[in-house]
């Protein structure tokens, strides 16, 4: 009897395990059957049956239209922005990543603190800053966040922090980054792709413009949805790049329609993004807080190194275990110390986009020391170039001809020891070289206002006033121009001048043989001297091997000389790059890990130190 019970029920449950395998995937049939019919005859349903639908009914029938439109629609979201872009960079690695998983969150400032609330301002780090998250969370419990714009320098990576934040809310992540974050639906806008249509016709409606888009009418949305979501304060509306509508009159225009917008749907949320210029020149009126993006610290730059490589180890070795990520830690240590080691990479790795330029070089070359300059000349031609090239940006001149202008106004402010200069100072700089590239068409006030506002490569530090946006790009242009002018023997009464000291040393690598220029230095030693010309060996000049040879003559066997002034100079020299190597622990104290000579101690003031 016992046996036929056990017999019975296994026979039973086999029937419901049948009948779940039969059930379940006929439901999900009829359920997708359903949706589609209900997306495609929805309108003309709604018309015909709209008398009968009242109160509950027609919001029964809203939730049942919507239902499989939202989750269509941040799943398009989520494929459009997981890839961790770098748009423009020549030298690209062999992955895409995952922006999640590479993405370190930006640090920002209320450009005028005074206008924060107080409870915005507890919630701001040690160092001063705030989270994009603490700005979305004060816009639910109180008024003067819901419209914000976010004004940061070129490869600040305003773009790629609007792009996680519609990632982050496409997933219905976001209580991962702020336990009081709200759930919204993103809207992510690109203003220079919509310029020509906002032009056009400056009174469209933003729910119009977003559902008139092209990847959004073929998900078919149900009539008036944005709109419904947008009037019910549901919406994250990011409109990103103001300053990537060119034309003056264009981005004033852009900029009016904004203020419409955020007039007509007053309880969405907006973030809007700029370079500095382009929001001076089309401030909004109903923005309520500007946020300036803060540089990159040292922590967040270590941060960003661990990511990038973490990923790109596990997609290149396809797995991802211990192995993997000893590697990966061990390369972004590598260039985390490379980088510390040289002042200005060090003071270029703060730009997201800069350092991701450095990561992206070092990871496909192996190394930076002894090739900055191709560093350099990658960077120059992204900024110049292909930046706009890839974001579709209009340009009269291509990135070689706009270099060659600049060049010249870099070796004219080097001259004059200047860093800074007017429109009207520039101008004079680039007046032959310019008319020989592009013609007497092009005056030098625009190109320079172009090269600004476009590239990011000139900044206006104050009113009036311009500079290159790092003074390596000055130094390295210079560089360029005296090789391409054949002007070696113009550095050879500045070798003594620390002025000229990095131009120096990035002609030297550049040049087909630097002998002349070492072989000055070795006929007139300085402790300055000999550690420049001994830096330019180990960033891959060439020269002569006689000259080769008594420089590490000079420097590594002297150290070891009974002549004490012999060795008394190599510690010297040994020291100055020492002292260029420093690794900062913080923000006020720095560490060097290799070891010290004995002829270097040497040289400190013994008394009173204990070994």
């Amino acid at each position: 009897m016992k046996l036929w019970e056990m017999f019975s029920t296994l026979v039973q449950q086999v029937g419901d395990w049948l009948w779940l395998a039969v059930i379940v995937p006929l439901g999900g049939f009829l359920w997708l059957l359903f949706r589609r019919l209900l997306n495609k005859y929805a309108e003309g349903f709604e018309e015909s049956a709209g008398p009968f639908l009242k109160g509950k009914g027609q919001a029964t029938f809203q939730r049942l239209l919507t239902f499989g439109f939202r989750a269509k629609y941040n799943q398009h979201l989520i494929h459009t922005c997981r890839t961790y872009e770098i748009q423009g960079l020549k030298t690209r690695g062999p992955f895409t990543l995952d922006l999640e998983k590479v993405f370190v969150p930006l640090r920002v400032s209320p450009e005028s603190p005074q206008k924060a609330s107080a409870d915005l301002l507890r919630a701001r780090k040690t160092d001063k800053s705030l989270s994009i998250w603490d700005v979305l969370v004060a816009a639910n419990e109180q008024s003067g966040y819901q419209r914000v714009a976010v004004i940061g320098a070129p490869g600040s990576g305003k773009t790629t922090l609007l792009r996680h934040l519609t990632l982050v809310h496409a997933q219905q992540r976001q209580c991962r980054y702020h336990p009081k974050a709200r759930r919204r639906l993103p809207v992510l806008l690109y203003l220079r792709a919509l310029r020509e249509q906002i032009s056009a016709n400056p009174d469209i409606d933003l729910a119009d413009l977003i559902q008139d888009q092209k990847d959004i009418r073929q998900q078919n949305p149900p009539p008036d949805w944005f709109k419904r979501q947008l009037q019910k304060g549901h919406c994250l509306v990011l409109l990103d790049g103001l300053d990537e509508v060119a034309d003056t009159n264009q981005r004033k225009a852009v900029g009016q329609w904004a203020d419409r917008q955020m007039l007509r749907y007053p309880n969405a949320c907006f973030i809007l993004t700029s370079r500095p210029f382009g929001y001076r020149d089309a401030p909004l009126e109903r923005v309520d807080t500007v946020l300036d993006v803060q540089p990159f610290n040292l922590e967040q730059m270590a941060q960003f190194l661990n990511n990038w490589y973490l990923q790109n180890e596990i997609r290149r070795q396809n797995r991802d275990d211990a192995g993997v990520r000893e590697q990966a830690a061990a390369r972004a240590a590598d260039l985390k110390t490379r980088i510390l080691a040289h002042s200005a990479l060090a003071a270029m790795a703060v730009n997201p986009l800069l350092l991701t330029m450095i990561a992206t070089v070092h990871d496909n070359r192996g190394a930076l020391t002894g090739r900055r300059v191709e560093l350099y000349g990658e960077i120059c031609d992204v900024l110049l170039g292909r930046r706009q090239e890839a974001k579709g940006l209009a340009d009269t001149l291509i990135a070689a001809q706009k270099q060659r202008v600049l060049q010249v106004l870099a070796l004219g402010l080097m001259e004059a020891k200047t860093r800074s200069f007017t429109l009207d100072e520039g101008s004079r700089h680039i007046r032959d070289r310019l008319a020989r590239v592009a013609g007497p068409e092009l005056a030098g006030q625009a190109f320079l206002k172009q090269a600004e506002d476009l590239s990011g490569l000139l900044v206006q530090r104050e009113v009036e006033v311009y500079e290159f946006a790092h003074k390596s790009f000055q130094e390295y242009l210079a560089a360029v121009e005296i090789k391409a002018a054949n002007l070696a023997d113009y550095l050879l009464d500045k070798l003594s001048d620390p002025w000229w000291e990095e131009t120096v040393r990035l002609y030297a690598v550049q040049a087909n043989d630097a002998s002349s220029l070492l072989g000055a230095i070795l006929s007139n030693p300085t402790v300055a001297g000999l550690a420049l010309a001994y830096e330019c060996l180990e960033e891959g000049a060439e020269v002569q091997p006689d000259i080769r040879q008594e420089l590490v003559n000079r420097v590594e066997a002297g150290l070891e000389s009974s002549d004490p002034e012999t060795a008394k100079l190599a510690a010297q020299v040994k020291l100055a790059q020492r002292l260029k190597r420093l690794t900062p622990l913080d923000n006020r104290s720095f560490i060097d890990t290799g070891y010290i000579t004995c002829a270097e101690y040497q040289l400190s003031p013994r008394k009173g130190v204990t070994p």
